[in-house]
């Protein structure tokens, strides 16, 4: 991991700190006073001579290849890995980043310093149990957000303009009873365009028992309510948001365009799941005056994957903002 600081204010190279955060966000930190490296009155070299700036590449072409360069990895090492629970497609152990890239020179580090807050994948679990081991005792209270309060904190304000995307993977329970409060508190940064949100397997109320699938952004986790909700739509009345559901949580995120759930479960309960997630497919979330997160036109889309043991199936759905919607 790597942080912004030191006595001369470059980047440098630091262990993993024992008890990270999430994954370990590399290049991002961090506790910088006064003037950012690249609002600072240094004229830059214009590296003439390189092959990224003497005309032959277009600066197009030149902003992917960065991109590429500072792009997230998994390094492949088994002591690495996550255990099973927690290992998903893309998501197997902690990402690192090579922001020692942007040490080459000043003209690369102004026109790169963003991409690291950009490019990073800003993930948590909820509760912390479900999520990397070290969470476990790092969070002992399985409810509220402080992951993301402490990790956000680390982050100077003109990092923070750069978090355009969140990763959640959540329990119901939490989803239902902390999420609202979660987006109410502000911290998350107000600039969060995209939230993907991925409910696993065994993250579904009372999973363990096979309990039926549920999930309401209307009222929460309660089945009765939202068999009720079920039959008011049925009847072809309009299911109300209430202030406290998940649902009408997500217009407190002022720049949010874009909602992304995955649902999962094992193959053998895929077509119960199926049937919850055609409900999901006509949710409209309210986003106040901008108008409604909608999934109009989107449809879903279903990919199955293997571990070790079992074959699960996950169904990805988005809603994206639609103006003035009725």
């Amino acid at each position: 991991m790597y942080r912004l600081g030191g006595r001369r204010g470059l980047l440098a190279q630091r262990t993993p700190a024992p008890t990270p955060l999430t994954h370990g966000i590399p290049g991002i930190h961090t506790g910088i006073q006064g003037v950012p490296i690249h609002e600072r009155s240094i004229v830059a070299d214009p590296q003439a001579a390189s092959p990224f700036y003497n005309g032959r590449i277009p600066p197009e072409i030149r902003n992917l290849l960065f991109a590429t360069v500072l792009a997230e990895l998994t390094i492949p090492d088994p002591s690495r890995e996550y255990p099973p629970h927690v290992r998903r497609p893309g998501f197997t152990g902690p990402f690192t980043m090579n922001v020692a890239f942007l040490l080459t020179c000043r003209r690369i580090y102004l026109e790169t310093y963003h991409l690291p807050p950009l490019l990073a994948t800003h993930v948590f679990w909820h509760g912390p149990p479900s999520g990397p081991p070290a969470l476990r005792s790092q969070f002992r209270d399985h409810q509220g957000h402080a992951p993301e309060k402490q990790y956000f904190a680390r982050l100077a304000p003109w990092q923070l303009q750069f978090v355009k995307e969140v990763k959640l993977f959540t329990q119901m329970y939490w989803l239902d009873e902390s999420f609202p409060a979660m987006c109410a508190s502000g911290v998350l940064p107000a600039v969060v365009e995209r939230l993907r949100i991925s409910v696993r397997r065994g993250d579904w109320w009372y999973n363990e028992r096979n309990h039926p699938f549920f999930i309401n952004p209307h009222r929460g986790g309660h089945l009765e309510q939202y068999r009720e909700d079920i039959a008011r739509e049925e009847r072809g009345e309009i299911i109300p948001w209430a202030d406290g559901g998940w649902g009408a949580a997500l217009q407190r995120l002022p720049a949010l365009e874009e909602l992304e759930i995955e649902f999962e479960t094992s193959v053998n309960r895929k077509e119960e799941l199926k049937i919850v997630v055609h409900r999901a497919l006509r949710w409209k979330f309210p986003m106040g005056k901008r108008g409604v997160l909608s999934n109009k036109g989107l449809g879903m889309a279903l990919h199955e994957w293997q571990s070790e043991t079992e074959s699960f199936c996950v169904f990805t759905v988005k809603w994206k903002l639609v103006e003035n919607a009725k």
